[in-house]
């Protein structure tokens, strides 16, 4: 995760404003799966392997680059024998992606797993996107104002009160930006506003002078913005790095949904970017160094995860980030 800041004043000693831009994954992909063609039943356990009580656990990283053809198929992760290896292989090869436009390419992740009890258990989980990086060329040439906006202070009008009530509160305003042509404005689409509708709408009129100049046609670049509105009398919440177990805690009803993660099979240690989003957005959560496809299936849990929060705190820390490090071991939840 890449994040640019800028930050001013606004009138009022008491009043700040602060941007935040974010590079966002290439999502698009997951609109897609909803055309997913995949086999009805899990794959038939290989009769060996099955007499000698053999499981295993495999993860495949399938790539579309065709509607009609098969996906490239990469194993990330293996435990087993080779039968199990070649039936969890052929499985994924089966998988098509009709809906897939011409020159786009999709990659997800799908887990099978083999465990030799009674007649033989085979699993496979639902298939999760493997979002594409952010461009970096695109986030390098993206310009924006050299000035900050003139913006009309809300506590000099009183329609700020107007939005939240009695007090000043903490705020923020979050626009995802669609670019799709080098010398027109982004389209905005607003993710979430507790500012209210007046400065919102100045926040949209300044960011409608933002341009990508190096966007070739056809080439799509998204990022978020985020502006958070600060009070110097509100109290300030910081987040700090920690590490997985002492995140947990800070969870809102952690054992809701349950979960048993091999973190031994996702690279081992490593780090985590958490950036707050819950209950408004998704958490923004990205690793630290190369991508292993092998931990996808924990980050997308992360993402939907809520901090326990009070809702002044939330206003403050929505889009912050802290690391999050991971350790060995398992996360085995409900």
């Amino acid at each position: 995760m890449r994040k640019l800041l800028i930050a001013w004043a606004l009138g009022a000693c008491a009043l700040g404003a602060q941007a935040q831009s974010t590079l966002k994954d290439d999502r698009s992909g997951e609109a897609l799966l909803g055309c997913l063609a995949r086999p009805a039943k899990p794959p038939p356990y290989p009769a060996d392997a099955l007499a000698a009580r053999r499981g295993g656990t495999y993860r495949a990283e399938l790539t579309f680059r065709d509607a009609q053809r098969a996906p490239d198929v990469k194993v990330v992760f293996g435990a087993g024998s080779p039968a199990l290896h070649e039936a969890a292989e052929e499985h994924a090869r089966q998988f098509r992606l009709p809906c897939l436009p011409a020159g786009q390419r999709v990659s997800v992740l799908q887990e099978i797993s083999f465990n030799p009890v009674d007649a033989g258990e085979v699993r496979a989980a639902a298939p999760l996107n493997l979002p594409l990086p952010p461009s970096a060329e695109h986030a390098a040439c993206m310009r924006s104002p050299s000035k900050p906006p003139h913006l009309t202070s809300p506590v000099s009008t009183g329609r700020f009160a107007a939005a939240f009530g009695p007090g000043d509160k903490n705020g923020n305003v979050v626009l995802e930006l669609s670019f799709t042509a080098p010398d027109q404005p982004p389209q905005a689409k607003v993710l979430y506003n507790s500012i209210g509708r007046d400065y919102r709408d100045q926040w949209l009129d300044f960011i409608a002078e933002y341009r990508v100049p190096c966007l070739k046609p056809g080439e799509r670049f998204v990022t978020e913005q985020t502006m958070h509105l600060s009070f110097n009398d509100n109290p300030r919440v910081a987040l700090k790095d920690v590490n997985l177990v002492q995140f947990l805690r800070m969870v809102k009803d952690v054992e809701a949904k349950p979960v048993n993660f091999d973190l031994g099979t996702m690279g081992c240690p490593f780090r985590l970017s958490f950036s707050v989003g819950r209950p408004a957005l998704p958490n923004d959560v990205t690793e630290v160094g190369e991508r292993n496809p092998n931990r996808r299936a924990l980050i997308a849990w992360m993402e939907e995860l809520e901090l326990a929060l009070k809702r002044e705190q939330f206003e403050s820390v929505l889009r912050s980030s802290m690391f999050i490090d991971v350790p060995c071991g398992t996360v085995k939840l409900g």
